[in-house]
């Protein structure tokens, strides 16, 4: 359990003059007790759905299916499960959850106040069940309020980030040193998924850009069996979740020697990453730091690039808040961002840069390494 999150989401019910909150979002859920659903195969066909935190007053129970409660158990979380794969009975893993939420909220069938929600990750199954089982509450949207609530993080999820970033910086580490002519990018990213999953001692989900030559314009890709040549750039940026908790680090480097031009392009992504970086405290407002740099992109003279400045890192390895033009949000200390400019020319390749900062009372704290190797 997390409970000094579960404290934190209590006190802002309070606050609202909420009686409770059902949340939806497995990102939340992760927040609040640390269990992080296996997500390398996608759906789930054995369950009806991401599981659901109820919280009351101080109490949190999770309506989950039966192979997901010894684990949310073994985290000291009261769980309410519910049959999940089955050959005795039809596969309806749907229902079964909606009469397992139905249950839990029946025992509160006297709240008649406000109900935070998170609704986007709701269904309308699900979302039907919670008003008929609760008739007389009022249900509060809350999905962006505790996104916000989420993006200040505690001690105890700022050593998560850290080694999830440490994995990052292993990986980049790892590209740097075995990246050469004739070998493939699915080559290159198989040995390095290899070496990530050895220092994490187990399987590690992961996303990933891995790009190169004229592939390096597009912003982002999949790896190929593109063979790599002599001169090419490689844009490598790399994504993994470790207990739950994500990193995120991009680089551009080169087979061998690069021409002027490619260069220039990551001299340019790395100079503003840099003012970036040290332009990060609190109250600056995202979308300000969002303009700066892509003005200094343009005084380069590039066309910004057409993709988020930044955003931030956690349960989700893209949340709030987002370094984007229409996002007024001011930084707070305890927030964790990423921060990614880019320079792309098309018949040209392209170049990104990204690191991600900690956000302290005067300024921030760089928890990535892998640009200073």
């Amino acid at each position: 359990m997390q409970t000094e999150n579960l404290a934190r989401l209590s006190e802002w019910l309070r606050a609202q003059a909420c009686e409770g909150a059902l949340l939806a979002s497995p990102f939340t859920l992760t927040w609040l007790t640390g269990y992080a659903a296996p997500i390398e195969t996608g759906p789930d066909p054995f369950v009806g759905g991401p599981a659901l935190a109820w919280v009351h007053g101080n109490d949190l129970t999770v309506i989950a299916s039966d192979a997901e409660a010894p684990a949310l158990r073994a985290l000291g979380v009261e769980v309410r499960e519910y049959a999940g794969y089955t050959v005795e009975q039809p596969l309806d893993c749907a229902g079964r959850m909606a009469s397992a939420l139905s249950a839990v909220l029946g025992e509160a069938a006297n709240l008649h106040g406000s109900i935070a929600l998170e609704q986007h990750a709701l269904s309308a199954t699900l979302l039907l069940t919670a008003q008929t089982a609760l008739p007389g509450a009022h249900w509060l949207p809350s999905d962006d309020a505790l996104s916000q609530l989420r993006a200040i993080k505690t001690a105890d999820e700022l050593v998560k980030i850290r080694r999830a970033l440490a994995l990052c910086d292993l990986a980049q580490l790892h590209v740097k040193q075995h990246l050469r002519p004739g070998m493939t990018e699915l080559d290159l990213w198989a040995s390095l998924r290899a070496a990530v999953e050895n220092a994490a001692g187990g399987r590690v989900p992961m996303l990933a850009d891995l790009v190169s030559g004229l592939r390096c314009a597009e912003i982002g890709g999949l790896p190929t069996l593109r063979e790599l040549k002599s001169g090419d750039g490689l844009l490598f940026d790399f994504v993994p979740r470790l207990d739950g908790y994500w990193g995120d680090c991009c680089a551009t480097l080169f087979v061998g020697e690069p021409t002027p031009e490619l260069k220039r392009l990551r001299q340019v992504s790395h100079e503003v990453l840099q003012r970036g970086i040290d332009a990060v405290r609190p109250g600056v407002r995202a979308c300000d730091l969002d303009a700066m740099l892509r003005q200094q992109v343009r005084d380069a003279g590039f066309e910004p690039y057409p993709h988020h400045t930044g955003h931030g890192v956690g349960t989700s390895y893209h949340e709030s808040p987002r370094i984007v033009p229409h996002e007024t949000m001011p930084l707070q200390a305890g927030m964790v961002i990423a921060l990614e400019p880019g320079v792309y020319v098309p018949g040209l390749g392209g170049a990104r840069m990204e690191d991600v900062v900690w956000v302290t009372p005067d300024g921030c704290e760089v928890l990535t390494h892998h640009l200073s190797h």
